[in-house]
């Protein structure tokens, strides 16, 4: 009993010094995926460029009501894929993929506060699932569309590390930048690997 008494209160004491909040986040990514082939020579016949996609969902932050070190996790939809250039076909084909995730951040935060602002930083992982992409061939009319095709479900997933900064105004407003890197494999292919990465610029608004 005496033992349980003691970490109710070690818990109290350590969350009274937090100032945890919900919020909304949202933003615009730049999402690549990054493809290696088996040959170096085939691997030139195909060039990846960034799809501009978006990002919407919820964030909790829980953090020290000063600086210092804190925890966020959260729910969101973000767009991931691709525009490319294939000349490794006998027609050259031009298009983009896009991918709809459901990803879950978990990242540690460190915040600097300034009077009414505040300069912050993160770093973590992250898990992801696919809700469904699509693969479209520009150049011909109509464009080709390809949806994607799922056999398993680890074709679904994607999981990662993330980095970000930023600045916050009235411990309210949240406006930085994050770079996401995929460790996974998410290629079906067994001639060719693909990780996505994406950078995106977000702004989150806490209740």
């Amino acid at each position: 009993m005496r033992t349980k008494n003691l970490l109710v209160v070690i818990f109290l004491a350590f969350s009274s010094g937090l100032f945890a909040q919900f919020g909304i986040k949202t933003g615009v990514n730049m999402a690549n995926e990054i493809k290696s082939f088996s040959q170096a020579d085939i691997a030139a016949g195909f060039d990846s460029k960034n799809l501009n996609g978006y990002q919407i969902g919820l964030i909790y932050q829980a953090m020290p009501k000063k600086s210092g070190l804190g925890m966020e996790f959260g729910a969101v939809l973000t767009q991931k894929g691709s525009v490319f250039t294939d000349t490794l076909s006998k027609n050259i084909k031009k298009g983009y993929r896009e991918l709809n995730y459901v990803e879950v951040p978990l990242n540690l935060r460190y915040r600097l506060t300034l009077g009414v602002i505040g300069v912050y930083g993160i770093a973590g992982i992250y898990g992801s699932y696919e809700l469904n992409g699509e693969t479209v061939n520009e150049g011909v009319e109509p464009n080709e569309i390809t949806n994607t095709l799922y056999n398993a479900f680890l074709d679904h997933i994607d999981y990662g590390y993330n980095l970000g900064f930023g600045l916050e105004f009235f411990n309210k407003v949240q406006i930085g930048g994050t770079w996401t890197q995929g460790i996974r494999n998410t290629s079906r292919n067994e001639d060719s690997k693909i990780k996505n990465k994406v950078f995106s610029v977000n702004l989150v608004y806490l209740f």
